[in-house]
Protein backbone atom coordinates (compact mmCIF):
# COMPACT_ATOMS: atom_id res chain seq x y z
CA UNK A 1 0.00 0.00 0.00
CA UNK A 2 3.11 2.37 0.85
CA UNK A 3 4.31 1.64 -2.93
CA UNK A 4 0.72 2.65 -4.24
CA UNK A 5 0.52 6.06 -2.51
CA UNK A 6 4.33 6.49 -3.09
CA UNK A 7 3.07 6.02 -7.17
CA UNK A 8 0.25 8.07 -6.45
CA UNK A 9 2.05 11.07 -5.14
CA UNK A 10 4.96 10.84 -7.84
CA UNK A 11 2.41 10.04 -10.54
CA UNK A 12 0.53 13.93 -8.98
CA UNK A 13 3.74 15.64 -9.28
CA UNK A 14 4.98 14.40 -12.49
CA UNK A 15 1.21 14.79 -13.99
CA UNK A 16 1.15 18.25 -12.53
CA UNK A 17 4.16 19.25 -14.45
CA UNK A 18 2.65 18.54 -17.80
CA UNK A 19 -0.85 19.91 -16.39
CA UNK A 20 -0.87 21.46 -19.83
CA UNK A 21 -1.59 18.03 -21.74
CA UNK A 22 -5.02 15.86 -21.75
CA UNK A 23 -5.64 14.03 -19.00
CA UNK A 24 -4.63 10.66 -19.55
CA UNK A 25 -5.65 6.87 -17.53
CA UNK A 26 -2.98 5.24 -15.68
CA UNK A 27 -3.76 2.74 -18.35
CA UNK A 28 -2.89 4.81 -20.79
CA UNK A 29 0.13 6.72 -19.91
CA UNK A 30 1.78 2.96 -17.96
CA UNK A 31 3.43 0.31 -20.00
CA UNK A 32 1.94 -3.06 -18.99
CA UNK A 33 5.31 -3.69 -17.17
CA UNK A 34 4.88 -0.88 -15.01
CA UNK A 35 1.08 -1.42 -14.33
CA UNK A 36 2.23 -4.70 -13.00
CA UNK A 37 5.07 -3.32 -11.10
CA UNK A 38 3.53 -0.77 -9.00
CA UNK A 39 0.68 -2.80 -8.14
CA UNK A 40 -1.94 -1.34 -9.47
CA UNK A 41 -3.07 -4.26 -12.00
CA UNK A 42 -4.45 -5.40 -8.31
CA UNK A 43 -7.35 -3.01 -8.01
CA UNK A 44 -10.58 -3.60 -9.03
CA UNK A 45 -12.81 -1.55 -12.05
CA UNK A 46 -13.80 0.06 -9.42
CA UNK A 47 -10.97 1.01 -7.89
CA UNK A 48 -8.84 1.77 -10.57
CA UNK A 49 -11.82 3.86 -12.23
CA UNK A 50 -11.76 6.00 -8.68
CA UNK A 51 -7.89 6.48 -8.62
CA UNK A 52 -7.96 8.09 -12.20
CA UNK A 53 -11.33 10.14 -11.13
CA UNK A 54 -9.09 11.63 -8.27
CA UNK A 55 -6.04 12.19 -10.43
CA UNK A 56 -8.36 14.09 -12.88
CA UNK A 57 -9.85 16.25 -10.07
CA UNK A 58 -6.70 17.00 -8.42
CA UNK A 59 -4.37 17.79 -11.72
CA UNK A 60 -3.26 21.79 -11.58
CA UNK A 61 -4.82 22.38 -14.92
CA UNK A 62 -8.61 21.14 -13.45
CA UNK A 63 -8.01 22.99 -10.00
CA UNK A 64 -6.73 26.56 -11.74
CA UNK A 65 -10.12 26.15 -14.49
CA UNK A 66 -12.67 24.71 -11.36
CA UNK A 67 -14.90 27.48 -12.16
CA UNK A 68 -15.04 26.90 -15.65
CA UNK A 69 -15.77 22.91 -15.48
CA UNK A 70 -18.73 23.74 -12.70
CA UNK A 71 -20.02 26.02 -15.48
CA UNK A 72 -19.96 24.04 -17.92
CA UNK A 73 -21.16 21.01 -16.57
CA UNK A 74 -23.86 22.21 -14.71
CA UNK A 75 -24.82 24.29 -17.86
CA UNK A 76 -25.39 27.60 -15.59
CA UNK A 77 -24.11 29.94 -18.27
CA UNK A 78 -26.02 30.00 -21.64
CA UNK A 79 -23.83 29.57 -24.79
CA UNK A 80 -25.34 33.32 -25.65
CA UNK A 81 -23.55 34.69 -22.70
CA UNK A 82 -20.11 32.68 -23.52
CA UNK A 83 -18.60 34.95 -26.20
CA UNK A 84 -15.36 32.98 -25.67
CA UNK A 85 -14.09 32.03 -29.73
CA UNK A 86 -16.40 34.27 -31.33
CA UNK A 87 -14.98 36.31 -34.05
CA UNK A 88 -14.53 39.92 -32.91
CA UNK A 89 -16.05 39.17 -29.46
CA UNK A 90 -14.32 39.16 -26.02
CA UNK A 91 -15.62 36.49 -24.05
CA UNK A 92 -17.56 37.00 -20.35
CA UNK A 93 -14.23 35.47 -18.52
CA UNK A 94 -11.40 37.01 -19.34
CA UNK A 95 -9.60 34.38 -17.66
CA UNK A 96 -11.45 31.41 -19.45
CA UNK A 97 -8.91 30.07 -22.27
CA UNK A 98 -9.91 26.51 -21.42
CA UNK A 99 -14.07 25.23 -21.86
CA UNK A 100 -15.15 21.98 -20.50
CA UNK A 101 -17.64 20.40 -21.92
CA UNK A 102 -18.98 17.12 -23.58
CA UNK A 103 -19.91 16.50 -27.01
CA UNK A 104 -23.90 15.34 -27.62
CA UNK A 105 -24.43 11.87 -28.77
CA UNK A 106 -22.28 9.78 -30.55
CA UNK A 107 -18.51 11.08 -30.83
CA UNK A 108 -15.97 9.14 -32.83
CA UNK A 109 -13.55 11.69 -34.46
CA UNK A 110 -12.90 14.07 -36.71
CA UNK A 111 -12.94 13.55 -40.62
CA UNK A 112 -12.55 16.47 -42.60
CA UNK A 113 -12.52 20.42 -42.49
CA UNK A 114 -16.25 21.51 -41.61
CA UNK A 115 -17.23 19.27 -39.20
CA UNK A 116 -19.54 20.55 -36.70
CA UNK A 117 -19.11 19.62 -32.83
CA UNK A 118 -21.98 20.52 -30.76
CA UNK A 119 -21.71 20.53 -27.09
CA UNK A 120 -23.72 20.03 -23.84
CA UNK A 121 -23.37 23.90 -22.48
CA UNK A 122 -25.12 24.85 -25.94
CA UNK A 123 -21.85 26.36 -28.36
CA UNK A 124 -21.41 24.83 -31.38
CA UNK A 125 -17.85 24.45 -32.89
CA UNK A 126 -16.36 23.90 -36.33
CA UNK A 127 -13.59 21.91 -37.48
CA UNK A 128 -11.10 24.49 -38.92
CA UNK A 129 -8.37 22.33 -40.89
CA UNK A 130 -8.25 18.77 -42.32
CA UNK A 131 -6.43 16.78 -39.96
CA UNK A 132 -8.41 13.01 -38.99
CA UNK A 133 -8.97 10.88 -35.94
CA UNK A 134 -10.52 8.40 -35.26
CA UNK A 135 -11.93 7.21 -31.64
CA UNK A 136 -14.42 4.10 -30.60
CA UNK A 137 -17.31 5.62 -30.67
CA UNK A 138 -18.18 6.94 -27.36
CA UNK A 139 -21.58 8.60 -25.92
CA UNK A 140 -21.63 12.13 -24.49
CA UNK A 141 -17.59 12.46 -25.00
CA UNK A 142 -15.92 14.47 -22.44
CA UNK A 143 -13.85 17.59 -24.36
CA UNK A 144 -11.46 20.21 -23.97
CA UNK A 145 -11.54 23.49 -26.30
CA UNK A 146 -8.33 25.84 -25.27
CA UNK A 147 -7.26 28.69 -26.83
CA UNK A 148 -3.66 28.72 -28.28
CA UNK A 149 -1.63 31.46 -30.01
CA UNK A 150 -3.14 34.06 -32.17
CA UNK A 151 -6.85 33.30 -30.58
CA UNK A 152 -6.63 29.52 -32.37
CA UNK A 153 -8.82 27.44 -30.57
CA UNK A 154 -8.06 23.24 -30.41
CA UNK A 155 -10.15 20.93 -29.51
CA UNK A 156 -9.23 17.31 -27.98
CA UNK A 157 -10.99 14.49 -25.99
CA UNK A 158 -10.11 14.14 -22.76
CA UNK A 159 -7.59 11.26 -22.67
CA UNK A 160 -6.04 11.56 -25.55
CA UNK A 161 -3.60 13.70 -26.99
CA UNK A 162 -4.75 14.29 -30.76
CA UNK A 163 -6.30 18.18 -31.27
CA UNK A 164 -8.09 20.39 -34.25
CA UNK A 165 -8.43 23.72 -34.63
CA UNK A 166 -11.91 24.73 -34.55
CA UNK A 167 -14.10 28.15 -34.66
CA UNK A 168 -17.27 28.81 -32.82
CA UNK A 169 -20.20 28.78 -34.95
CA UNK A 170 -22.70 29.22 -32.36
Amino acid sequence: MKKLLFFVLAFSIHYTANAADSFSTLEERMTGKEFKETGIVKLTDEELAALNDWLRRHSVATLENAAALSASSSATMDASEDLRGLENQKGTNPDGDVIYSTIVGTFNGWKEKGTLFKLANGMVWRQDDHDTFYVKPTENAEITIEKGFMDVWHLSMVGHGSKVRVKRVK
